[in-house]
C-alpha cells in the first residue's frame, strides 16, 4: 500500500520543477510604468519595450510599439481630453502625425484582438517635442505634476508625446 504514495511522491518531486522551468512568465518581456495619486490611487501602462528605428512610428496609421498595445489599469476614474475613463483596464494605441500624435484609449482588451475604431473610448491629442538623440526602445514614464495629475510621457526614437491624465 505504501508502495504506489511513494512512486506518486517521487514522481512528484521529478516533475515539478520541470513543470515549474517549462512555465513562461508573460511579463519577462513587458516593461512598467506607474503614477501614484495624492490619495494613494494609482494607474499604470504595461507595455512592450520595443526597439525602435530613429522614424520607426508610421505616420497616419494606427499604431502599437512592436505591434503590442499598451495596456492601461486604473484604480480610479480617470479623465481625458474631458472624457471620463472608469476604473478599469484598457488598451492603448497611437495615430502618429508628423509634429502631434494621437492617443487612443480602447475599451477592447480581449486577448489576441486586433485594433477596432468601434472600440475607442476617447482620442485624445498628445503634445510633441523631438530628443537630442534618438532611443533605441520605446520607453514610457509617468510625471506626478499635481495632487490629481500624472503625465505620461512616451519616447519613442527622437520623437518624445506627453499627455495629462487626471483623477476624476
Amino acid at each position: 500500500m505504501r508502495w504506489p504514495i511513494v512512486c506518486t511522491l517521487v514522481l512528484f518531486g521529478i516533475l515539478l520543477p520541470y513543470r515549474l522551468l517549462a512555465q513562461t512568465d508573460v511579463t519577462a518581456n513587458t516593461s512598467s510604468a506607474v503614477c501614484t495619486f495624492a490619495d494613494d490611487k494609482q494607474m499604470s501602462v504595461r507595455y512592450n519595450p520595443a526597439k525602435v528605428a530613429k522614424d520607426e512610428a508610421p505616420r497616419d496609421k494606427i499604431w502599437a510599439p512592436g505591434n503590442s498595445p499598451m495596456d492601461l489599469f486604473t484604480e480610479t476614474a480617470l479623465t481625458l481630453n474631458n472624457v471620463e475613463i472608469p476604473t478599469g483596464a484598457y488598451r492603448l494605441y497611437f495615430l502618429p502625425g508628423k509634429e502631434t500624435w494621437t492617443m487612443i484609449v480602447s475599451k477592447n482588451v480581449g486577448a489576441n484582438t486586433a485594433y477596432e475604431e468601434k472600440d475607442d473610448l476617447v482620442r485624445a491629442p498628445m503634445q510633441s517635442g523631438k530628443l537630442p538623440q534618438a532611443e533605441s526602445e520605446v520607453s514610457v514614464y509617468f510625471g506626478h505634476i499635481a495632487p490629481k495629475t500624472c503625465d505620461m510621457r512616451l519616447d519613442v526614437g527622437k520623437m518624445r508625446v506627453w499627455i495629462d491624465f487626471g483623477e476624476k
